[in-house]
């Protein structure tokens, strides 16, 4: 086990005020656990000059254990990588008391992990053999009870603003906060009438993909570019979508009607959210004020149903693996036969228009090309048997030698214990003659764990190309229509990047194939 001491921190959005968007403990700041910690560390001499390792969940729920960094931090310590886990306290750690007693009181002792809570004055070094005491327990009950109580009231008081007509959640563009009643919200007169012009182009008669790339070119901020200015959010490459209009045009809130109550969760940041059957919704009209009439709203829902209908198209599960070369997007079926990039809808001079193939033509070049690869494989499999072959057969000569000279050394040891007790040795020629070869026996011991090891590892990469050889035989035996059932059993995705070339990415390897028939074999 490596001496190397894992830090835990953790900041709940509990701990966060929403208001200012501040700490509302400074002491359980990241920041602040992270300088408590170093600082315990640094006074203690045995721990001061062990290195450490930092693990870290911002805005995860202590009532359960789901965190990406402390599950991290748990395989750490499976595999031996740490031999402390520090925290701020047991809070830190977790509010579930029942997991975190089977932690302290099992799990760690049985990985052989220290652990210490510094503010519970807690070090499991010093409670050898005993329990965590009633006052961490106790500690810990507290805990538990704190979170289920917060959760209980919080979702309580969002089921009431809910039953009020009140957001309780994202503000829709168009809208912004009311200045002075909380959980209202007013029309924002820089977003809504982007948002009244969406609507009355699609009751005109325009797509969501001609109205997208419009606001596009005129360079009109997205929602998400409008959040990055307003609140300091990311906006990652925005770009108007005809599935943002979707859903900006399907949102009735834009009426002055809120719904709430549509999904709910067990808890508070549960992910595993139901939907909530539509009579049990909270639906209030007249709740704020409209940017659309409910007539406008009707009329454009009725243009959308028509576009749908008219240009509704078959997809099958192929066509999840073609991605645009340019942009990284999945390509969409035009006409139910053409796969092109969407993306050059929204933008005018785009690379993506370049991206455009029948997929029968499509189809037949990845065809060739799982041809090449299935022969490539074919030959790679040939060879790697043959090379463990060749590798298992000087690995078993060499452990042959290896046993007979182990043998040889307790023959050899056997021999000067008989002249020993014959009086040929004395005691120190035979006891130094003893250690020589129970020392060359111990070297000989080594080399053959070490070679038994190799020959197995061998054995297995054996086993595996013969494996792929039977398997890439059968394939090679299949006609064209035999092989097009498998062909996207093979591919992990295809990156179009003109009408000339494309890259394919296998499930076991990757290949990039031009129509020119020229081959590569991606690294």
């Amino acid at each position: 086990m490596k001496q190397q001491i894992a830090i835990y921190l953790r900041l709940s959005l509990e701990d966060v005020d929403k208001r200012t968007n501040k700490v509302k403990d400074e002491s359980n700041s990241i920041a602040s656990q992270r300088l408590l910690i170093n600082r315990h560390l640094d006074q203690n001499p045995l721990l001061c000059d062990l290195p450490r390792i930092e693990f870290c969940d911002d805005g995860f729920s202590g009532t359960n254990f789901d965190r990406p960094d402390f599950s991290r931090m748990i395989e750490y310590a499976k595999k031996g990588e740490i031999s402390c886990i520090v925290v701020k306290d047991l809070s830190r750690f977790g509010r579930d008391y029942l997991e975190v007693g089977d932690y302290l009181e099992h799990i760690f002792p049985f990985l052989g992990i220290r652990f210490m809570s510094i503010n519970d004055h807690y070090d499991s070094a010093k409670h050898e053999g005993k329990t965590i005491g009633m006052d961490i327990a106790f500690k810990n009950l507290i805990y538990d009870y704190y979170s289920k109580d917060l959760s209980k009231k919080v979702k309580s008081a969002m089921g009431m603003k809910q039953r009020e007509a009140k957001y309780v959640c994202c503000i829709p563009y168009g809208y912004k906060a009311h200045p002075t009643q909380k959980h209202q919200m007013i029309i924002d007169p820089e977003t809504a009438p982007i948002v009244r012009r969406i609507y009355m182009d699609v009751i005109a008669g325009k797509s969501c993909t001609q109205i997208a790339k419009e606001l596009n070119n005129e360079g009109v901020p997205t929602p998400a570019q409008h959040k990055a200015v307003t609140r300091q959010a990311s906006a990652k490459k925005p770009q108007w979508t005809h599935r943002a209009l979707l859903g900006m045009i399907e949102n009735i809130k834009y009426t002055g009607t809120m719904v709430n109550h549509t999904r709910e969760s067990r808890f508070i940041r549960d992910k595993n959210q139901r939907r909530v059957p539509k009579e049990e919704w909270y639906i209030r009209e007249n709740a704020h004020e409209a940017i659309v009439t409910q007539e406008e709203y009707d009329q454009a829902q009725d243009a959308i149903q028509r576009r749908k209908k008219s240009s509704r198209t078959t997809h099958d599960q192929s066509d999840r693996v073609y991605y645009c070369g340019h942009c990284g997007g999945k390509l969409e079926k035009a006409n139910g036969t053409v796969f092109a990039c969407p993306s050059h809808r929204y933008h005018d001079g785009s690379p993506c228009e370049q991206v455009r193939w029948q997929k029968a033509a499509l189809e037949e070049v990845v065809l060739e090309a799982l041809k090449g690869q299935i022969e490539i494989t074919r030959i790679e499999a040939s060879d790697a048997k043959k090379a463990a072959k060749s590798k298992g057969d000087s690995l078993q000569r060499q452990l042959t030698l290896l046993k007979a000279q182990y043998d040889a050394c307790g023959r050899e040891k056997f021999t000067k214990y008989e002249e020993y007790r014959e009086g040929k040795l004395t005691a120190e020629e035979y006891l130094a003659s003893k250690d020589v070869l129970t020392a060359k026996q111990a070297a000989l011991k080594e080399q053959l764990d070490e070679c038994e090891a190799q020959y197995e590892a061998n054995h297995q990469k054996s086993l595996a190309a013969t494996a792929q050889q039977q398997t890439v035989t059968r394939m090679s035996g299949l006609s064209d229509d035999k092989l097009r059932e498998h062909l996207y059993d093979a591919v992990e995705r295809i990156l179009v990047y003109d009408a000339e070339s494309i890259e394919i990415v296998w499930k076991f390897n990757e290949i990039k194939k031009d129509t020119d028939n020229n081959v590569g074999v991606g690294a």
